[in-house]
């Protein structure tokens, strides 16, 4: 049985077709089922877990990467599988995954090429699939209780990632973490005499403490939304199953 939860902004009317195309074509593959809709004058969360209970199989997200991360945080939990429908903008996510926006989506979806993958874990409550990103100006990482990277500069910005999308208009091909995240410091340099030029840093870590001299905004690049110093992270123990495509960038 098909479950979808449609994203709030696809009530605009500039969306009505693509949606009618995307109905129909779901229709046609036998695939359609119960739809959902976000709203603030709904406890989503209540309502998504008590049909899963029901026996749902397999949940479709229609949105972009917002929607997906917001969906999988209102789950109790993962043990079914994702699928994605991408509209509009903001669909990093569907692009590595090899999904094409709209009614092309239904096919993938039809296919059922299931990959795992990993999350990272938040203050042991917020999941995310990608990456976040900070300023580096008086952040103090823990890495495993091992090591302390203290990062001081302005200059630099710091990423922490499950699965770093960067460059897959590039078709490199992007792995997705089995065991750590990438922590990778950027630096940006400008002098009088030379052009602007950027210098890296790579660690690996399973487990991350950030803390700074003040709190400090990050950036959940999923969402666009902003949390602050301090937070804990790690990867989950559950692993997420997504439906993806033949021509998917994360491997």
């Amino acid at each position: 049985m098909y479950y979808y939860i449609y994203d709030n902004y696809l009530s605009e009317k500039k969306y009505n077709t693509t949606i009618a195309k995307i109905e129909s074509r779901l229709t046609d593959l036998g695939i359609n089922g119960k739809i959902i809709k976000m709203s603030i004058l709904k406890n989503l969360e209540k309502t998504i877990n008590d049909d899963i209970k029901k026996g749902i199989k397999t949940l479709v997200v229609v949105g972009n990467d917002k929607t997906l991360n917001q969906t999988i945080n209102l789950l109790d939990n993962l043990n079914l599988t994702i699928g994605l429908i991408p509209i509009g903008p903001n669909n990093n996510i569907a692009k590595l995954l090899g999904i094409p926006e709209g009614e092309a989506a239904c096919d993938i979806l039809s296919s059922r090429i299931i990959k795992p993958i990993n999350l990272g874990l938040i203050n042991q409550r917020q999941y995310f699939i990608t990456y976040l990103e900070m300023p580096g100006d008086g952040i103090y990482i823990n890495c495993d209780d091992n090591y302390f990277i203290n990062v001081e500069d302005k200059d630099n910005i710091i990423t922490l990632s499950n699965i770093y999308w960067g460059d897959y208009e590039n078709n490199t091909k992007i792995k997705n973490n089995t065991e750590y995240f990438n922590l990778i410091i950027k630096n940006t340099k400008k002098t009088i005499f030379r052009a602007k030029k950027e210098y890296f840093s790579y660690f690996k870590a399973k487990k991350l403490t950030i803390t700074g001299e003040k709190s400090i905004p990050i950036l959940l690049i999923d969402e666009k939304r902003i949390i602050k110093t301090p937070i804990n992270l790690e990867i989950a123990k559950e692993k997420l199953k997504l439906i993806v495509g033949k021509k998917r960038t994360l491997i």
